[in-house]
């Protein structure tokens, strides 16, 4: 074997180790992004990934103990929460009044698709189900939302936190029962 063929399997293998290498941190770079899409609310374990998320309440004022539970439970800043008021004419048809209550967000198209939005519904199920609907068809997904219940006992009353539900993450899990 002469030295020009030694040379061209060396620097084939060389190549060879570099490719599987650039493809082992394309697949973990595509695993992360994955994790990060699937989830919405993306990981605050990572470094330099504390993005404050954005609250679009439809619903009861948020107090700052219900602000401190929404830092704790997803270990990013709260930054804006935008109240929108809710109300709807019952003798009209929702979604009309859906599209002009989300309008009043003030969110734009690229914010909506970004992920980092957490949504507290209306109370009321119909005015829900449009608010959902009109969100959804914005990020392309179905939103993160935010469940407050009544703090027993409290006068006047105040709502807490109760949990928040990635309902993309249901959605996709019931596909799997189809």
């Amino acid at each position: 074997m002469d030295i020009t063929s030694l040379l061209v399997s060396l620097a084939t293998i060389v190549a060879g180790v570099l490719a599987a290498i650039q493809l082992g941190e394309w697949l973990r770079n595509w695993r992360r992004t994955r994790i990060r899409t699937r989830t919405r609310i993306y990981n605050a374990g990572m470094p330099g990934n504390r993005v404050p998320l954005k609250i679009v309440n439809f619903s009861h004022p948020l107090s700052d103990r219900t602000l401190e539970q929404i830092r704790e439970e997803t270990g990013h800043p709260v930054g804006e929460v935008i109240r929108v008021s809710t109300q709807f004419n019952d003798d009209r048809p929702f979604y009309p009044h859906t599209v002009a209550l989300v309008d009043k967000a003030g969110i734009s198209p690229e914010e909506w698709q970004q992920g980092r939005i957490l949504v507290v519904p209306p109370g009321f199920s119909p005015v829900t189900s449009t608010v959902l609907a009109e969100i959804h068809g914005r990020m392309g997904h179905f939103p993160t939302i935010i469940r407050l219940r009544a703090v027993a006992g409290s006068k006047p009353q105040e709502y807490e936190l109760a949990e928040i539900i990635n309902l993309q993450v249901i959605r996709d899990t019931a596909r799997k029962s189809r």
